[in-house]
């Protein structure tokens, strides 16, 4: 066909891949990238050719805190404060619980100091109205006694220092047949109710009358518990017993001239540390020779010394005994020594440790036998 064809291209300008608008190229092809004014940028954004900007909210910028300023100065003398802390709500915490204690914890605060104190200074010798409930099992007979030899007893003049309620008293009355023994105790009520347990150890046999064996008043006249008078004795249970309320340490080392033998065991079982505490080291020296006067020439004194380390717990009831504990020198471990050898014991016999309950109770028992006749040519305590 050579005639034009209706409908054909030809004629029409065509654009082929390197026809572009005028100034376009292969990057640009429609030509927008072109050189406009000072501020290209500007008229493109007139012309509506750049996508609108997101708005964008400006955060005030945080102060960059230099590592010398946030390190504090170690070698600065003032403290450092530490910032308050805070709590969930911003605000800083304060402690202030005390302050907002309702009256119920008010008071039972108050009732537990109170509490402390009274046991502190009712207890400050040691003298514990349960001691034997917390060293016992109920019913349980007192290891200490299974030591002993029955021989040292019979027939002989005993005293039991610190005798608290007088289980151990008691039992060496009844069991050791001694002539008499006598208990004391620094604490007024426990010797009351020593003397109420008398009967408690009687057989069912013996006659009581009140609170006491009925021999008691027909041979004595009468007793009651705050009796202090001297009473004879019989070598027969319950006459060969008696409790009295005394403080064994004396108040100087003078009044050690006035002792004269009397007794032939001297019994003292956990009291050392109580001794020390209360009337440090001149007490309790003081005591041991005393109780080396009290005995008859060949006599026994029987110690259960407690550790040094159980000191410190009762130390803190008061500040007496704190200070005191604060200027011990003549430590439980020098004991054996110095009684030997400066106040003239002749031997020790260990008896090894009875056991106990609770295991703070389990302590050594030590016998120290006076000479016959002294060691010295002067004549010492005790041989008058």
């Amino acid at each position: 066909m050579s005639g034009h064809r209706r409908g054909s291209f030809r004629g029409r300008k065509r654009f082929y891949k390197d026809n572009f608008a005028p100034g376009g190229s292969k990057t640009d092809p429609l030509n927008i990238n072109i050189e406009l004014t000072d501020n290209p940028e500007e008229e493109k954004k007139k012309l509506g050719l750049l996508d609108p900007e997101p708005e964008r909210h400006d955060r005030p910028k945080r102060r960059k805190i230099d590592k010398e300023e946030k390190k504090p100065d170690k070698r600065s003398d003032t403290p450092q404060e530490s910032p308050p802390k805070k709590i969930q709500n911003g605000s800083p915490k304060k402690d202030n619980r005390r302050n907002h204690l309702s009256k119920e914890e008010k008071d039972a605060n108050e009732f537990r100091k109170n509490k402390n104190e009274y046991f502190n200074r009712k207890y400050r010798y040691g003298n514990f109205d349960r001691y034997y409930g917390i060293r016992l099992n109920p019913g349980e007979r007192d290891l200490r006694l299974s030591a002993f030899d029955k021989v040292w007893f019979e027939h002989k003049s005993v005293l039991d220092i610190g005798c608290n309620v007088g289980f151990v008293t008691l039992s060496i009355a009844k069991e050791f047949s001694p002539r008499r023994i006598l208990g004391i105790d620094i604490d007024e009520h426990l010797i009351g109710v020593a003397r109420k347990n008398i009967r408690h150890y009687c057989d069912h046999e013996t006659a009581v009358a009140g609170k006491f064996p009925a021999s008691f008043g027909t041979q004595f006249g009468t007793i009651s518990q705050k009796t202090e008078e001297p009473r004879s004795f019989s070598t027969k249970f319950p006459d060969n017993i008696w409790f009295k309320k005394e403080n064994y340490v004396l108040e100087n080392d003078e009044m050690l001239d006035m002792i004269q033998p009397e007794f032939d065991v001297i019994l003292a079982l956990s009291i050392t540390k109580w001794i020390h505490l209360n009337w440090g080291d001149d007490g309790m020296r003081r005591f041991f020779k005393r109780a080396y006067a009290q005995l008859h020439p060949g006599g026994r004194f029987i110690i259960e010394p407690q550790l040094f380390e159980s000191y410190r717990k009762r130390a803190k009831m008061n500040e007496e005994l704190k200070a005191n504990y604060s200027k011990i020198e003549f430590k439980p471990e020098d004991f054996e020594m110095w009684l030997i050898e400066t106040v003239g014991f002749e031997s020790v016999e260990k008896l090894g440790v009875a056991g106990a309950k609770s295991k703070g109770f389990e302590r050594p028992i030590d016998v120290y036998l006076k000479p016959v006749r002294p060691k010295t040519d002067a004549i010492p305590l005790g041989y008058i």
